[in-house]
């Protein structure tokens, strides 16, 4: 854990010493307020988000196509169309 002020007069310190080995956090007043992690923690986090949200799609995909199964192409296409016209522009 580092202060703000500390972060402020020995940036260079922290990312080379602190950040490399572990995430920081950074205080203000005394509340946790940021944390910075390593580029390579970074992108190992978001490659995890991603992953978890193409399953989470993909479930709710799985759900859908289950739930629709009698559901014919046709009727589909008109409950589209019917949304298409009558809901709200977003323009």
């Amino acid at each position: 854990m580092v202060s703000v002020t500390d972060v402020q007069r020995n940036f260079k310190y922290i990312l080379d010493n602190l950040v490399s080995q572990n995430p920081t956090l950074i205080l203000r007043d005394s509340v946790a307020e940021a944390v910075l992690i390593s580029f390579e923690e970074y992108k190992r986090l978001a490659n995890l988000e991603k992953k978890l949200l193409k399953n989470e799609i993909f479930s709710i995909m799985q759900d859908l196509a289950v739930k629709n199964k009698d559901i014919s192409f046709e009727e589909l296409d008109k409950d589209i169309e019917y949304a298409k016209k009558h809901a709200p522009s977003s323009r």
